[in-house]
């Protein structure tokens, strides 16, 4: 991953702040459902986009590879203290 990157959490969650994430150069939405994937793949159309199948509590993102994490999770969550850079 290159330049600034972004974690949004959940389909619903990429479709409400992906207008918010104007300055990152990538962003990696998770979604656990296959289904809610694909629907989200064909609606959002943006370069910057990579779409995984997962949600916590494991994130298969290296350590501090993001700069931001967006969704629903723990402020202590380890997992995202784990992927997001100081």
């Amino acid at each position: 991953m290159s330049g600034r990157t972004a974690a949004i959490l959940g389909a619903d969650t990429a479709r409400a702040t992906l207008a918010e994430l104007g300055e990152f150069d990538e962003i990696v939405v998770f979604e656990s459902s296959v289904d809610e994937l694909e629907r989200l793949i064909h609606e959002l159309a943006d370069p910057r986009l990579d779409y995984m199948l997962g949600s916590l509590p494991v994130l298969p993102l290296p350590d501090a590879s993001v700069s931001r994490v967006v969704g629903d999770f723990l402020p202590d969550d380890p997992e995202v203290a784990r992927v997001t850079a100081p």
